[in-house]
């Protein structure tokens, strides 16, 4: 089975009740739980009491480290039922600890203005290296933890503009864009497509913060965890073309870091913007 379609059984819950729902959260080559897999099985326990409207916010905080061996309970708690709009709070257990909660509105198609920040022009993805082998050449014979990374399935390929020198990192401006599509082609509705695009938010939206710093995610002893994640669905898009993250970090203070993102359609729709916050810990700051 393919790595997309793994994650994709990962995406269906089944239902305990009405506002119930259990799902598995061990994904292979990860030792601990995605901070994406949880905001896109979220996404989809929220879609199951909603009828005839569409996600277009979320807003979600990870409360505790998550245990992959551990299948997540998610309930869903309904906040109001509007002609327009409709709003949901969703909150995932384990073994009866609150690990994340999220608000979610959802809102009927409706006819009104447009406008949008440009398309960042750039190299077109078919010119560019898949992040996997750009990992698998640069750690070729790097540790084990390294090695654990690179080899873990991709159900999401990403494809980095400017590649990074990830062993020997130097001080770059915030900012990166990145291609990124599903792995291999699948059927999608529209609650699988934003749950495959907020789990590819949460990737490499982060790693702007470090870029000033001369550091990547491989530092040893570097702590780093998302503390809460923001995403407006802006129009509708197919995960399975080819999707611009364009990403910025606007802050570093206090062991945190702040960043943001737009997500464009390779035709130049703005599909989705994405703001994150994540504890970014220095050995010396333990």
């Amino acid at each position: 089975m393919s790595a997309i379609k793994k994650l994709k059984d990962l995406l269906n819950l089944v239902t305990i009740d009405s506002e119930t729902f259990t799902v598995p959260a061990k994904e292979i080559g990860w030792r601990r739980i995605f901070g994406g897999l949880i905001v896109a099985q979220a996404i989809m326990a929220a879609y199951r009491t909603v009828e005839e409207k569409s996600l277009h916010s979320l807003h979600c905080y990870f409360l505790r480290a998550g245990d992959p061996d551990i299948p997540i309970i998610y309930k869903v708690s309904k906040l109001r039922d509007g002609n327009s709009f409709v709003q949901r709070n969703i909150y995932a257990y384990q073994n009866k600890h609150l690990i994340f909660q999220m608000i979610a509105s959802f809102h009927r198609v409706e006819d009104g203005l447009i406008h949008q920040d440009p398309m960042p022009h750039t190299k077109d993805p078919s010119a560019l290296a898949e992040e996997i082998e750009l990992l698998k050449k640069a750690f070729k014979n790097g540790p084990k933890n390294i090695r654990d990374t690179r080899d873990r399935l991709r159900p999401i390929e990403f494809r980095p503009v400017k590649p990074r020198n990830m062993i020997n990192p130097k001080k770059e401006k915030p900012e990166q864009l990145v291609w990124f599509k599903t792995s291999s082609k699948i059927n999608t509705d529209v609650s699988l497509n934003q749950a495959l695009l907020a789990y590819a938010s949460d990737y490499t939206i982060l790693d702007t913060a470090l870029m000033p710093h001369a550091l990547s995610i491989f530092q040893k002893d570097l702590q780093i965890a998302s503390l809460d994640h923001s995403i407006w669905f802006h129009r509708p898009f197919d995960v399975n073309d080819w999707l611009l993250y364009s990403q910025r970090s606007h802050s570093a203070y206090g062991n945190r870091g702040f960043a943001s993102g737009h997500i464009f359609s390779q035709t130049g729709n703005l599909v989705a913007t994405v703001a994150q916050e994540g504890m970014i810990r220095l050995p010396h700051n333990n």
